[in-house]
Parts: structure tokens; C-alpha cells; sequence
């Protein structure tokens, strides 16, 4: 992003997501597989902010839109250390910081002191540190502030571009290739996947830019992703699994409908930030997933370990908690079953767990155990058939799934 909000009339930067990096929640975990961990570090991009967030705002930005991507894939947990203002030398000098143990100052880290959230999330770097090494996949977002003087130096029909654009180079690449060379000493099995950096300035003249200024910004950004893929290239030939994910070339001709420049604001909207989503995901998994189209009577999709339970006998809702015909769920899972018609009760066993489920008890057993539950398992009619339904989060809970429903996706991912 190659245009700071400041130079736009001055609009004001909020707080974004005010709460310090968490992994994600996850089932407890006996014969599951390991998670797919995945950690976010980087400018406000990576943060998912967007045009009038707030601290209770909760971001939905690439970062989720991966880790929604990940889940498709199978069980898997994020972090993510997006702060607002960082700059590519604050990048290097946090991961450094990282590297050897201490947690810097805010005026320690170039750009940090663009946002109120800064102090906890440096705090949190013994954490960071932590968090890569157990890495499966580091994104990262770098370099918008870097270039935030761009449409100035256009502006000036006596500057020399050509020197600017050289010296912001030297300087940024020198810094990126730092930051990466840093998170591979800390974290040599994961796969970096970094961005190129989109300019959101149209060529309108209500945001003062003429089409010369234009073509100039988008040559730049042209240049910024050739200098971000030669520092790429370097890496890869010595051996560290880099790449980059392309999505500025999406955003030229577009930055009306993919940011919220017209609100001067530089930040990309929900549009803008599935692009960047997409094309990390393309990078990743050369796929991008979506849940199949549901009738419009049908309120939830349901993933189990990759694959989406297509069944006449749609999910329920019910008290907030999603439900699912028993043998449909068990089947997804490959697990046994086993129906009690004088109980009332059903037996589902994988592999050594085994869960026993009756109608409308508020207890289940779990290997024998009795566990309180606050769903119980009901009888629903579904046409002419009654259909014993199961409360999905439980269920899973019981076999030891990772339960996540993504609501932006109005999802449930169960994954082994």
C-alpha cells in the first residue's frame, strides 16, 4: 500500500483488534494430528485493518481468510502479529529481537508508534520467537509504509524518481531479506510466504492524480514486486522455502473497489483483502476452497477432514449449536456405529475413543466416563423417517476433532 492515510487529507488511524496474538482454540489431543500451525507477522495489512475499525472490531483479513484456507486442509491454528505502521527495518529489528531473546521498545521499531496497541504486542515477542519455531508457515505483509511517499515525489515535477526509487529499494530489500533470513534461522522447517505491496492511488483527479502520475506509481509497484522476487530467488537458491504471493497486479485499475481509498483511507476493503487471501492461497495450495452452494433452507456447510458432508438430511440449528443425523457425521468421520432402539442411544467408536450418545441426556460417556454436555442429542423428523441428530461440536469433541465453525464462511471445519 503505497499511499499513508496521512497524505490523504490526514484521516485518522484507529486501533484495530486491541487483543494481544492468541492461537487459536483447539480440541485436546490424544491419537490427532498434529495442527497446521501457521504465524502472521507484518504491517496493518497482516493486522486486517480496515476503514473505521475499532478496538472491538474483529478483523476478517488475508490472515483469516488463510487460516480458513488451512482448515480446509485439515486441523490447524494461527497467531498473528500484524502492527499498524511497521515498517521493513521495525520488521527486522523485531525479528532480531525475537532471535536473541529481548522485547524492544515501541521506539525501538520503525512505524510501532502508529499504533495504541504496540506495547502489548512487543511484549509478546518472547512468544513470537516461540510461535516460529514451531512454525508450519510463516505469512508476512511488508513494505506499504516503506513507500508511503510515493505520490509526493510524483507530485514533484523536480524530483528525481529514478534516485528515490533506488534508494527505497537498497534500503527495503536490504531489510526484507534480513527479516526472512532471521525467520528462517529461528524457524529453517517453514514454508515464508510473503506479498508483493499494492498501491491503492486511482488515477482520479479527486484524490489529485493525473494519469501520468499514475502510470509512474503503478511502474514502481511494477519495480517493488521485481525487487521483492529477486530477494525471493536469492533465498530459494541457498535453500529457504520462500515465495511470494502476487496480488498487486490485481489491484491496478481496481483500487476503487478493492480499498477504501475513496474514504481516504489506503486499507483494503473485504474485496481487497480475498484477493490478497486468494493469492496466498493459490501460493500455498495452488487452490482456493469454498464451501459448495447451499439451498436456501440449509443455514451451515459442514467440513470433515477436507471433505464437505453432502447429505438429504440437512444440519440442524438449534439453541446456536449445530447438528448433524448421526450416521451422516459418523460416516464422514469413518467411524462405527452402533443404534440402541430400546435406549434411545447411539455407540460411535474411532479408533480407541468411544462415545455414547442418548436422546436427551445430558450427559454423554466418553471412553467410559461420564461428561455433563449442555446439547443433547435429539429426534428430528426429517419427511417420513426420524432421524437421531447429534450435537456436532460434542460429538467431535468426544472423538478428539478440532471443532471450528468459521461464521464468515458459515462453516463447521471438523478435522482429525
Amino acid at each position: 500500500m503505497l499511499l499513508s492515510a496521512s497524505l490523504l487529507n490526514g484521516a485518522p488511524v484507529a486501533a484495530a483488534e486491541s487483543k494481544t496474538p492468541v492461537i487459536q482454540k483447539e480440541a485436546v489431543q490424544t491419537e490427532a494430528a498434529s495442527p497446521f500451525r501457521i504465524v502472521a507477522i507484518g504491517d496493518s495489512l497482516t493486522a486486517g485493518y480496515e476503514f473505521e475499525f475499532t478496538e472491538q472490531s474483529i478483523p476478517y483479513g488475508y490472515v483469516e481468510r488463510i487460516y480458513e484456507q488451512a482448515l480446509f486442509h485439515g486441523r490447524a491454528q494461527y497467531v498473528n502479529y500484524g502492527l499498524l505502521g511497521l515498517k521493513s527495518e521495525g520488521l527486522k529489528n523485531w525479528l532480531e529481537a525475537a532471535q536473541i531473546g529481548t522485547s524492544p521498545a515501541a521506539a525501538d521499531i520503525a512505524g510501532a508508534d502508529k499504533d495504541p496497541r504496540a506495547a502489548a504486542l512487543l511484549a509478546q515477542t518472547g512468544a513470537l520467537r516461540s510461535n516460529l519455531e514451531q512454525a508450519d508457515l510463516v505469512v508476512l505483509t511488508i513494505g506499504g509504509n516503506d513507500f508511503s511517499d510515493i505520490i509526493t515525489i510524483a507530485r514533484n515535477p523536480d524530483a528525481d524518481l529514478e534516485e528515490w526509487s533506488s534508494n527505497k529499494f537498497t534500503s527495503y530489500t536490504a531489510a526484507l531479506e534480513a527479516s526472512l533470513r532471521t525467520i528462517h534461522s529461528i524457524a529453517p522447517n517453514a514454508r515464508i510466504v510473503v506479498s508483493d505491496v499494492y498501491s491503492p492511488v486511482p488515477n482520479l483527479a479527486i484524490v489529485g492524480v493525473s494519469q501520468v502520475q499514475y502510470d509512474q506509481i503503478q511502474k514502481y509497484v511494477g519495480q517493488a514486486t521485481k525487487q521483492i522476487d529477486g530477494v525471493i530467488a536469492k533465498l530459494t537458491s541457498e535453500g529457504v522455502k520462500a515465495e511470494v504471493a502476487h496480488s498487486a497486479e490485481k489491484f491496478s485499475l481496481r483500487e476503487q473497489s478493492l480499498t477504501w481509498i475513496l474514504k481516504k483511507d489506503i486499507h483494503p476493503n473485504q474485496d481487497g483483502y480475498a484477493v490478497i487471501g486468494k493469492a496466498f492461497a493459490d501460493t500455498i495450495w495452488n487452490e482456493y476452497r469454498t464451501p459448495l452452494p447451499r439451498a436456501e433452507d440449509v443455514g451451515i456447510s459442514v467440513i470433515v477432514n477436507g471433505k464437505e458432508v453432502v447429505t438429504p438430511f440437512k444440519p440442524v440449528l438449534k439453541a446456536n449449536r449445530t447438528y448433524l443425523a448421526f450416521r451422516d457425521i459418523a460416516d464422514a468421520m469413518g467411524a462405527e456405529t452402533k443404534w440402541d432402539n430400546k435406549a434411545k442411544a447411539v455407540t460411535i467408536t474411532l479408533g480407541s475413543n468411544t462415545v455414547e450418545l442418548a436422546v436427551g441426556a445430558t450427559t454423554m460417556l466418553v471412553n467410559g466416563k461420564s461428561v455433563n454436555i449442555d446439547t443433547p442429542a435429539f429426534l428430528h423428523h426429517v419427511g417420513k423417517e426420524q432421524k437421531i441428530y447429534v450435537p456436532l461440536a460434542v460429538l467431535a469433541d468426544g472423538l478428539d476433532y478440532q471443532v471450528e465453525y468459521r461464521s464468515t464462511l458459515k462453516t463447521a471445519f471438523i478435522n482429525r
